[in-house]
């Protein structure tokens, strides 16, 4: 993954490394909280936690053989987003020819609407198609609607849908896709 330098301001957009995790792991759980207050359960807001988040990210950026690829949005604050992407883990969305999945990304209020999602969503299709993925896909809580309007700006289709029972809640997801990663690579559509 390269390093893509963040529009006007002195941010970069990077691959992460191991020594990202501590970091990593309290930006996913500040993000979280950000994201979801009001959409998710408290509970369930509340058993995303920094220990949890570290133990996941170390085992992740620690196992470079899986093919996953993390990127940062960096910058003198230090991370203010993320994202992840791999292999399809949806065995309905891979028959569908959605060989790529986008597996996580998240940016914090205050970076929001400065081309920081755009930025990673363009650096995590780069992974992908480096990887020989070409097309990809991704799932949203269905009434997060600030997401889908992003998703949707960047050509995303809705693809999929699906409830996750958990614990403390089930999910309502759609998942968006994107036929050609290339398309994805160069950023939001016009029109």
């Amino acid at each position: 993954m390269e390093s893509i330098p963040f529009l006007s301001e002195p941010m970069t957009i990077r691959p992460a490394g191991l020594d990202d995790a501590p970091a990593l792991a309290a930006l996913h759980v500040a993000t979280w909280r950000e994201t979801y207050a009001g959409l998710l359960p408290d509970a369930m807001i509340a058993a995303h936690t920094i220990e949890t988040r570290m133990a996941i990210w170390t085992r992740i950026l620690g196992d470079r053989a899986s093919g996953t690829g993390v990127a940062v949005a960096a910058g003198p604050v230090g991370l203010v987003g993320f994202g992840s992407c791999g292999a399809q883990r949806s065995a309905e969305l891979a028959a569908d020819r959605f060989d790529g999945e986008v597996s996580a990304i998240y940016v914090r209020r205050a970076a929001q609407r400065r081309g920081t999602g755009t930025a990673l969503m363009a650096a995590l299709a780069a992974h992908l198609l480096e990887r020989g993925h070409r097309a990809a896909s991704l799932w949203v809580l269905r009434d997060n609607a600030m997401a889908r309007r992003f998703y949707e700006r960047l050509g995303g289709v809705v693809v999929g849908e699906r409830a996750e029972h958990r614990e403390q809640g089930t999910l309502v997801e759609v998942a968006y896709g994107w036929r050609d990663l290339a398309v994805l690579r160069r950023g939001p559509m016009s029109g």
